[in-house]
């Protein structure tokens, strides 16, 4: 789990390397890459956190800096090796020092497979409804359809952290 964590965290840098070449990037992708190291060699999963924080950030200033027009393509890539940097230190930490059975990592690789291609399947979804309605409406209806999709997404977190938050009170 710690070598795909860390390929993930190596992933990571290679798509801000290859978003934009500005020095400022590199140095944040670096920290980002140290911070992702240290959180890997310590099992801390807070440092991962903020590994990945910098990562996006790192990602966001590089689509500034470049002017780049959104593909979703490395966009995805890029989201899908932050959710495996995260997800697979967290299971690192939770079976540290524990014997784990080949189930165990067969069935956390099924699920991100999973959501994996869930992931894909979506943003292309997204995608094919974005050139629809690019084409359809207006172009002063894109500062409403971006707020309703802003509205939708902090509505679909908060739903998620409420579950979060009442599933941990039943334990």
């Amino acid at each position: 789990m710690r070598l795909l964590a860390a390929g993930s965290a190596v992933a990571l840098f290679v798509l801000l390397r290859l978003t934009t070449p500005a020095p400022a990037v590199a140095v944040g992708g670096l920290v980002g890459l140290l911070l992702a190291a240290v959180a890997i060699a310590a099992h801390w999963r807070w440092l991962a956190t903020a590994a990945g924080c910098v990562f996006l950030t790192g990602y966001a200033a590089a689509l500034w800096v470049e002017s780049a027009p959104v593909n979703i393509v490395p966009a995805l890539g890029f989201g899908l090796a932050l959710f495996f940097l995260l997800e697979s230190l967290d299971l690192a930490c939770c079976v540290r020092g524990a014997a784990i059975d080949g189930g165990v990592v067969q069935s956390a690789l099924r699920r991100w497979i999973v959501l994996g291609a869930g992931a894909f399947v979506a943003a292309m979804l997204a995608m094919a409804l974005a050139t629809l309605f690019a084409t359809a409406l207006p172009a002063g209806a894109s500062p409403l359809l971006a707020a309703a999709g802003a509205l939708g997404s902090v509505w679909v977190l908060a739903v998620m952290i409420r579950r979060a938050h009442t599933g941990a009170e039943r334990t």
